[in-house]
Formats: structure tokens, C-alpha cells, sequence
């Protein structure tokens, strides 16, 4: 079904997911759509049909889900036809009480049919009321060394600090860069033009992952907004997802 806003899609994602409609669910997606999580598993599924083939719900309710409630959604950056959408969720058992928690932002696209969610950068290490001040500074690092190399046009120094494969989301396209030559070639081909103000902030951390938003003015006039899933690993943090609002 066509979502009229992305709120709405949202929405429908708990909503299909909770009457177990694997179908339903499926409808609540763009496609390609793809899920990155910060502890390295990714899925990818091309169409509709592929989505309605998961079968998530016995295994959870081995481990005692009875339901799942997002939390309340935030718009971190939006344009006409993308929206990054701050959300996430609890898994509650019999009791009535969370078990599992997690921070995920959704990445919103409208296609012809309306709007979907494309993509889920998932901070999968998420506890509340955990102290994540080393996660966030070293996330925060990561993305500021990744627009210092930008900035110097320096590609191959920002192809150096993700780890690959790298997803990156579009508009009705996601791409995966296998290794560091695919990403720099695509950020060759972007238009390169330094940075002159930019802000960043991570509005969503775990212990081995976080979701950093920036919005930069570039020199020749243009805004940028994207969202980073940068993640920790045994070659330290590195950026592993990354989508882009073009001004």
C-alpha cells in the first residue's frame, strides 16, 4: 500500500510486523531495501516478494516477545523525496515489560507509489541509561577526520576510514562498495566542493555503534545533510553506512 507520509510508513512498519503479516510488512518497504547493522550483519532484499519470505516471529517468541512498541519517531534531516528518521524500538514479553531495546533510523524514500523505508541503520548495542561518551567522541572523530580528508579532496583518505563492504542509500538505489577503490571512485564522481561551516552530531549511540548527522554548507553554495552508521571493529571505528540529502 502507498504511505502518504513517512510517519506513516513508520507506523505501518510495527503495525504489519505485529499481526505477524509478512506480507504487510513487505508493503512498508522501498526496494532494493537493505538493513546495516553496526555489528556487521547486513540483509538485502530486491523486491516485495523477497521481503515476504522472512519468518522472524518464531524465534522471538522463544525468547518471550509478545509484541514490539517503537518509540517516537524525530525527523533528523528531510528533503521532497528522502526523510532520515530517527526511531527505534522495545521488544515487551508477557509481562508487559521491555526486554531488548534498540536505536535504528529508518531512511525514508518517496517513490511513485508514495513512501517506504529504504534502508535501517541499526545501532544494535543500544542499553538505556548506558554511558556512551567514548562511543559518541569516537564516532564523532571518524566523520570529522572522514569531511577534514573531503575537504582536502583527499578520496583516498576518506575511502580509509569506512569499512567494506560500504552501503550507501539513494533515492530507489542503494549501492554496496565492495572495497576502498569502488568508494572513492563514487565520491570522485561526485561534484567536490570543500566545506565552509558544517555541524555534526550523534543523536543515536551504543556501545559499538551510532548514527552521526551532518549538515554542511559547501563553498560553492550548496547544503548537504547526510547520516553516517559508523561502527566499532577490530580495526577500530570505521564508517559503515552512510546516505546523503544533496543540496
Amino acid at each position: 500500500m502507498p504511505y502518504e507520509s513517512p510517519e506513516a510508513a513508520y507506523e505501518g512498519f510495527f503495525y504489519h510486523f505485529n499481526r505477524e503479516d509478512s506480507t504487510g510488512w513487505a508493503t512498508v518497504m522501498s526496494y532494493p531495501h537493505t538493513r546495516v547493522s553496526s555489528q556487521g550483519r547486513r540483509t538485502w532484499f530486491e523486491t516485495p516478494e523477497d521481503y515476504a519470505q522472512i519468518n522472524p516471529w518464531p524465534v522471538f517468541k522463544e525468547a518471550g516477545w509478545v509484541r514490539t512498541e517503537g518509540v517516537t519517531s524525530e525527523r533528523i534531516q528531510e528533503s521532497d523525496d528522502k526523510v532520515h528518521l530517527a526511531g527505534g524500538w522495545s521488544r515487551i514479553n508477557a509481562d508487559n515489560e521491555p526486554y531488548i531495546s534498540n536505536r535504528v533510523t529508518y531512511v525514508l524514500t518517496r517513490l511513485p507509489a508514495g513512501w517506504g523505508i529504504q534502508a535501517r541503520f541499526g545501532t544494535d548495542s543500544f542499553e538505556p541509561g548506558e554511558d556512551t561518551t567514548a562511543s559518541e567522541g569516537a564516532a564523532l572523530e571518524v566523520v570529522g577526520q572522514h569531511l577534514d580528508a573531503w575537504d582536502a579532496r583527499d578520496l583516498d583518505g576518506c575511502a580509509a576510514l569506512a569499512r567494506y563492504p560500504l552501503t550507501d542509500v539513494g533515492v530507489g538505489a542503494v549501492e554496496r562498495y565492495e572495497d576502498a577503490a569502488g568508494y572513492t571512485a563514487a565520491l570522485a564522481a561526485q561534484n567536490w566542493s570543500p566545506t565552509t561551516s558544517r555541524e555534526a552530531n550523534a543523536y543515536q549511540v551504543g556501545r559499538t555503534g551510532a548514527n552521526v548527522a551532518v549538515t554542511a554548507t559547501l563553498e560553492d553554495g550548496r547544503r548537504e545533510q547526510a547520516v553516517f552508521l559508523v561502527a566499532d571493529g577490530d580495526d577500530g571505528w570505521r564508517i559503515v553506512a552512510r546516505s546523503r540529502i544533496a543540496g
